[in-house]
């Protein structure tokens, strides 16, 4: 009796076991927010996509944790925000370059840990390293390219720097020059089903397209001849690419599989408008902006997600969810138990069953390099926002922060932040509360310090790091928020190898004592304080008095705030300021003759 217990139980559990759904996620890069059939696009072909929608679930309010490759990537695998996954911008394509850690608990391990076997094809951007690149972060069996992009039939990168071969199996480079990588991705998606078709199966198909180069196949190049460009390339690839998971989507069928698979769809974020997109493309619809736009055309979604066996067919869904949600759903899915961790994640499986659900998000934050938003309810505030589609159409000084009701304006046009400063507050006390200060000392309070030359702004001649830019553009250095020693801070200002030269005017003649520059020590990071400071005032801007002070670098210093008083005594109406940088790491560092970085703080005047 006691055998044929033992049987029975081992019967059960083989029976849950392969209950369990099996899972794949296609993630899209570069593609427009609304390039899909099922999203209102008319002038290109995407049934099989189309299909998926037909047999799930369509959310028009689907958005990623950020507007760039890399981070969109790394919030999707671990349920976090970008900063706190490690990526806070993209990767280096340069191999022996890490990216997201390694400690990092992804979603590969957490479905390898109960089970499954677990894939990964297409891109990565996520680490060169051989801890950081796929089989190092929980995925059993990887093919595909490291870097950004890969041209599609000899699989180089050509993007930056020297051109070279990218393209990895399972940690080994592969060759497979002149077959196109698209035909690759789905052999390779079908046989891992095949392999593992008798247990549970999580697959991560990062396609590559559309992002450039835009090398959509002849069948569809054809197709679309007489549309004019650049939409007529980037309709083919897309196109392409709809083709594509069409095969995987028929091999699932024909294997008896579709049923029980989830099947996730989504994009990393907007469509490119960068010139190697020929300037665009893709179709963000009403929405402003595109990649790397915090409006949303950058960070607004195709999101679909698909299980014939448990979900309802052909429904929309206009609750908010972002990628980051997709871990924990995915748990709630597939009975899996995930603690916490500090995911900012939300099991969205209530929503999918019930239409009528509230979404588990009354707030999100997003941060990209200097530009941050947060989104409660149908108030956004956007702070130094960009949008590449139309870069002119922002005034530097009265949009740096933008404020809008995507209830009544969901181009994001109009901007309400003069007009509702009660609204404004809040949602940046929001930002101080999530971003990247948050778990600095007094973050919560971290209040404007108002000074002479408080939101005056900076005209530097010499301009910052586009990754390191601060969060106010040419108010950074005197919006008079004191930074903490961090360099994500983004109350910084960052020099790779350059000194700072700027100039600004305080708009009438007034009685200045003493400047405070603060600079930011942080020799781990290869930062160091400059060589010395130079200050000029003027009441007329055509005679100038000199102050300044050299400094001297210490060899060893805890990561700390180096402040600089120059005293001044005087009257002036404009200024100048040129800070001489250490440009390389000095002969006693470990970086000794690389570049080296300035971090500047607020530029106090009293």
């Amino acid at each position: 009796m006691a055998v044929l217990l033992s049987l029975l139980n081992f019967k059960d559990a083989e029976a849950q076991k392969k209950e369990k759904p099996n899972v794949i996620i296609i993630y899209t890069d570069d593609q427009g927010t609304l390039d899909l059939g099922c999203y209102g696009a008319k002038d290109l072909a995407t049934p099989n996509i189309d299909r998926i929608a037909r047999d799930g679930i369509r959310f028009t309010q689907g958005y990623v944790a950020a507007s760039l490759c890399a981070p969109s990537r790394a919030s999707l695998l671990t349920g976090k925000t970008p900063l706190d996954a490690g990526v806070d911008g993209n990767v280096s394509s340069m191999e022996g370059h890490a990216g997201m850690p390694a400690s990092e608990y992804t979603m590969a391990e957490m479905m390898r840990d109960v089970g499954y076997a677990t894939g990964h094809v297409g891109k990565w951007h996520l680490g060169y390293t051989k801890e950081t690149m796929p089989n190092g972060q929980g995925f059993d069996y990887s093919f595909g390219h490291m870097g950004g992009c890969i041209d599609n039939y000899s699989h180089f990168f050509y993007w930056s720097g020297p051109n070279r071969h990218d393209l990895w199996r399972n940690g080994k480079e592969v060759f497979y020059d002149g077959q196109f990588f698209g035909d690759l991705m789905v052999d390779e998606v079908n046989n891992f089903v095949k392999q593992n078709r008798k247990k549970p199966f999580f697959m991560y198909w990062a396609i590559n397209m559309p992002h450039y180069p835009y090398q959509p196949t002849e069948k569809w190049r054809k197709h679309y001849k007489d549309m004019p460009m650049p939409r007529r390339d980037y309709a083919a690839f897309v196109s392409t690419l709809d083709e594509r998971i069409g095969k995987v989507l028929d091999y699932l069928e024909k294997a008896g599989l579709r049923e029980n698979t989830i099947v996730i769809f989504q994009s990393d974020h907007g469509h490119s408008a960068e010139v190697r997109a020929f300037n665009g493309g893709g179709w963000s619809g009403p929405y402003r902006g595109a990649k790397t736009s915090l409006f949303e055309g950058g960070i607004r979604v195709p999101t679909i997600i698909s299980w014939p066996a448990k979900l309802a067919k052909g429904e929309t869904r206009d609750q908010m969810t972002v990628n980051t949600d997709w871990m924990p759903t995915l748990a709630s899915l597939c009975d899996i138990d995930l603690p916490e961790a500090g995911r900012v994640g939300k099991d969205i499986s209530p929503v999918l069953f019930d239409k009528t659900a509230q979404s588990p998000h009354d707030r999100f934050h997003w941060e990209l390099g200097a530009q941050w938003a947060v989104r409660e309810g149908d108030w956004k505030l956007v702070g130094n926002p960009k949008d590449p589609t139309a870069p002119e159409s922002l005034d530097e000084e009265k949009d740096r922060l933008f404020l809008v009701n995507l209830a009544d304006d969901i181009s994001e046009k109009k901007n309400l932040a003069s007009a509702r400063p009660d609204i404004v507050g809040r949602l940046k006390k929001v930002h101080l509360e999530l971003g990247v200060a948050k778990d600095m000392p007094d973050a919560k309070v971290r209040e404007p310090k108002k000074h002479l030359a408080y939101s005056v702004p900076v005209e530097s001649a010499t301009p910052p790091s586009r990754k390191y830019a601060g969060m106010s553009g040419k108010w950074t250095l005197t919006d008079g928020i004191l930074a903490f020693p961090n360099t994500g801070d983004k109350a910084w200002q960052g020099y790779e190898a350059s000194d700072l030269e700027a100039t600004f005017d305080l708009g009438e003649i007034k009685k200045v004592d003493e400047m405070r520059i603060g600079f930011l020590a942080d020799y781990e990071q290869w930062v160091f304080p400059p060589k010395s400071v130079q200050v000029e005032i003027s009441e007329d801007g055509k005679s100038y008095k000199t102050f300044g002070k050299t400094l001297k670098t210490d060899t060893e210093a805890p990561r700390s705030i180096k402040r600089v008083n120059i005293p001044l005594k005087g009257k002036a109406r404009y200024m100048r300021i040129r800070i001489e940088s250490q440009k390389l790491c000095p002969k006693w560092h470990k970086g000794s003759g690389n570049p080296a970085w300035m971090f500047v703080d607020e530029i106090e005047l009293e």
